[in-house]
Order: C-alpha cells, then sequence, then structure tokens
C-alpha cells in the first residue's frame, strides 16, 4: 500500500472516530453543585448574528442560573473529499487540503464555544460546551435526545418557515 493510499485510509478512518465522538471544551461543576439542576438546556450555536440573538434572548427571557445546565453545541461540517482527478499525468491528492480545512473548522468552532461559554460563566450559569461534527441538523437532535434535554435554542440564520 503507498503511503499516500495509506494516509487517505488514516484520515477517513479518523474523520469516522472524529464524527462519533464530541469535544467537550469546557464544564462548571462546581456551579452545578452548588444548586440543584432542574432542567437541561441545549443551544445550538454558530458564527451567524441570528445565533447570537438568539443567545441574547435567552439570556434575558428563558434562562434561570439557578436551575438550569445549559449546553452549548457547536456542529462543524465535515469536509468532503472529491474524487481522484487526473489532470494531465498527474493524480492529485486533496487529503492535505481537507485536513487544513478540517484544522481551521475545528480551531473556529472551538474558540466560539470558548467565547459564549464564558459570557455564561461570567452570569454564573452551570454550562458545558461540546464540539461536534457532521450534519448540524442530525447532531443536535442527537445530542438533545442524548442529554434527555428540556428545551434547545436555535437561531433561524434568517431562514423562513419553509426553508427551515
Amino acid at each position: 500500500m503507498s503511503t499516500t493510499t495509506a494516509q487517505t485510509a488514516q484520515t477517513a478512518q479518523t474523520q469516522q472516530t472524529d464524527k462519533t465522538e464530541d469535544t467537550v471544551l469546557t464544564t462548571t461543576q462546581d456551579a452545578e453543585a452548588q444548586s440543584p439542576i432542574t432542567r437541561v438546556v441545549v443551544m445550538a450555536i454558530d458564527q451567524s448574528p441570528h445565533s447570537q440573538q438568539a443567545f441574547d434572548w435567552a439570556l434575558k427571557n428563558f434562562l434561570r442560573k439557578e436551575s438550569d445546565l445549559v449546553v452549548l453545541v457547536n456542529v462543524r461540517p465535515i469536509p468532503s473529499i472529491p474524487g481522484p482527478y487526473a489532470i494531465g499525468a498527474s493524480y492529485m491528492d486533496f487529503s492535505e487540503v481537507v485536513t487544513s480545512i478540517e484544522e481551521q473548522h475545528r480551531v473556529a468552532s472551538h474558540t466560539l464555544l470558548q467565547d459564549f461559554a464564558a459570557k455564561l460563566k461570567a452570569q454564573n450559569f452551570a454550562c458545558k460546551a461540546i464540539a461536534m461534527r457532521g450534519d448540524a441538523r442530525d447532531e443536535i437532535v442527537r445530542k438533545v435526545a442524548e442529554l434527555n434535554s428540556d428545551a434547545l435554542i436555535i437561531g433561524s440564520r434568517g431562514l423562513g418557515v419553509l426553508k427551515r
């Protein structure tokens, strides 16, 4: 097996493994220990202004410091690997490009979650931040079910009812 084929196989295996494993970035265990958690609220966030507006609205109108565990989730897409393309007599290997894109998405996701978690911690909310990979719809539904969440807060990305 050539090194390029081995690297591609390893990358695919890593992507498959990473998809099923979520990365927990931050959690406030102390806040959870001080007061009983009676409600789990999942907030799906991204870099859109709609997500920020949903977050701000939830802070003012919905979340309760004394009883809520706020679970921030961000789902980054899995970069697709194009099939092999022949350009003249050469072969293009996209694995390095895909790895670079994946790393950029990972860093952006983790930074975003840490920023939102810091805002919650500053206001003494019990929170947890989880980074995930895959299709946002599927992963959010999976995480809400896994956590037995009481509520889900999500921005609309500016889409109307028919496009959501």
